[in-house]
């Protein structure tokens, strides 16, 4: 009786094993395929906005005189669209830039765009001042920025590459004047083209 009772255990055993063994190549679902092969795609935190007047000019009108004026706004910097420390377009920077524009809500400059360096000559009309008066008139732009994360998927789709850096872009501009000694908001086009234009 004890040995047809360990000829039992033995082929219990015997029988059991197969099951054993074939759990073994399901270990492969703890590595699920996450992404498609050589997809590319990106993420972009940390945003900042600011208001960047890139060209200024300044005007005095005196009491008692109306002046409708043509002016030459000369530029006083620049601003490019890129990552990292270049501005060069490439594949890379165009999907970075194309998540900053969805993220932002605005349509942003693509990589290698710079903001104009030409004068810009526009015609404005002064109202008649009770005293003297002083004038930036300015053209600006909306400059954004902010960190990126780019993701590349690797053969098989089990997991991808990333790399990050800044990225930065800058939207269309537009026109308008500061009067010196006026309040205006801290950080908006109008405070910072007074400031930067020399009120």
């Amino acid at each position: 009786m004890k040995v047809r009772r360990g000829i039992r255990i033995a082929t219990v055993l015997a029988l059991a094993a197969p099951a054993l063994i074939a759990v073994a190549p399901g270990t492969a679902s703890a590595y699920p395929q996450v992404c498609k092969a050589g997809e590319k795609w990106a993420t972009v935190s940390g945003t900042k906005v600011t208001n960047a007047p890139t060209h200024m000019q300044g005007v005095s009108i005196a009491p008692g005189s109306n002046l409708t004026r043509t002016v030459t706004i000369k530029v006083d910097r620049t601003f490019s669209a890129g990552i990292d420390v270049t501005t060069e377009a490439s594949a890379k920077a165009g999907v970075v830039l194309a998540k900053a524009s969805v993220t932002v809500g605005a349509k942003l400059a693509v990589a290698g765009s710079r903001t104009t360096s030409k004068s810009i000559t526009d015609t404005w009309t002064f109202p008649t001042p009770p005293r003297q008066r002083r004038y930036v008139v300015w053209s600006g732009t909306k400059v954004y920025g902010g960190r990126y994360s780019y993701h590349v998927c690797k053969p098989g789709g089990r997991s991808y590459t990333t790399e990050s850096g800044p990225w930065r872009s800058y939207r269309t501009q537009w026109v308008g004047s500061s009067l010196c000694g006026a309040r205006y908001p801290k950080g908006s086009m109008e405070y910072n083209a007074a400031v930067l234009g020399g009120c």
